[in-house]
């Protein structure tokens, strides 16, 4: 039993280096050309949220660049989740596209021309900072480090098994992310006591109970090829909806749906006023 145990041990050890040595090599080649990137991103958030507000911005750059047919990398949240990077990098996991990106970005988008709530979540672009995040999570040193505290076979398979997803999916997600992104889209929630209506049992109010309502709202544009600040503006999206006939809508989820995609659409229409006031829908 003795030596059988060593001979597992060594197994396992070996999986591991294994495993290891192709992680530090995707570290070397992606990891170097996404962690510039990524820290570029978060300088730009964390400053983005600081108090006081600079004061709105829009660089003449932005009116003749469309970027709104570019791919890029979008990231909403509420300001008071960007204090630091650890936080930034967990409440990133639940943002999501909305209607504020179907909106102002134009893209072809059949749910959204439906008129399906929440149909700003449907376009491939902009890429969502939290699918990066998901994505390039094996080349982090967290990951490494659970990698090396496996006991026992059946869980070093689990990460054998993300590791290989990740070369499937996640890496080349990434590197396309890094190659192409041109330009990054913040928008950051502040927070209103009206969005405390709509909290569940009480909680803390996220960015979805904050999109329901009418609330200022900071909104950047950077170029990521020249690192360059393009768009700061604070807007307050608000806009409401009427049914016709006897067609109108109980159901509390769709409802709320409703709520955030037109006042988000409104944000869009609010933000591209101010960068092309004379070609705003």
């Amino acid at each position: 039993m003795v030596i059988a145990w060593f001979a597992s041990n060594r197994s396992l050890s070996k999986q591991k280096d294994d495993l290891l040595a192709q992680q530090r090599a995707a570290v070397t080649t992606v990891g170097a050309e996404w962690a510039p990137l990524r820290d570029k991103i978060e300088k730009l958030t964390l400053d983005a949220a600081a108090d006081p507000y600079k004061g709105d911005m829009v660089d003449p750059e932005a009116a003749n660049w469309d970027f709104r047919s570019a791919p890029g990398i979008y990231l909403r949240l509420r300001k008071d989740d960007a204090k630091d990077v650890e936080t930034l990098r967990k409440r990133a996991q639940d943002s999501v596209k909305d209607a504020f990106t179907g909106c102002l970005l134009r893209e072809t988008n059949v749910a959204l021309a439906r008129g399906e709530p929440d149909a700003g979540t449907a376009p491939d672009q902009p890429w969502n900072l939290r699918q990066a995040y998901v994505a390039t999570r094996v080349l982090s040193d967290a990951w490494a480090n659970e990698v090396k505290a496996a006991d026992d076979p059946i869980r070093l398979r689990v990460f054998e098994q993300q590791y290989e997803k990740a070369k499937r999916d996640g890496i080349p997600l990434a590197i396309d992310i890094v190659k192409r992104a041109q330009f990054y889209l913040l928008v950051l929630d502040e927070d209103v006591p009206e969005a405390n209506e709509y909290t569940v049992d009480g909680g803390a109010v996220t960015s979805e109970e904050l999109q329901q309502v009418p609330h200022p709202a900071r909104v950047h544009i950077m170029n990521l090829k020249t690192g360059k600040e393009l768009v700061r503006l604070r807007r307050t999206g608000e806009a409401d909806f009427r049914f016709a006939g006897e067609r109108a809508v109980h159901d509390p989820e769709v409802r709320a749906a409703m709520r955030r995609q037109v006042n988000n659409c409104a944000l869009a229409n609010e933000v591209w006023s101010a960068i092309q006031p004379k070609h705003a829908p």
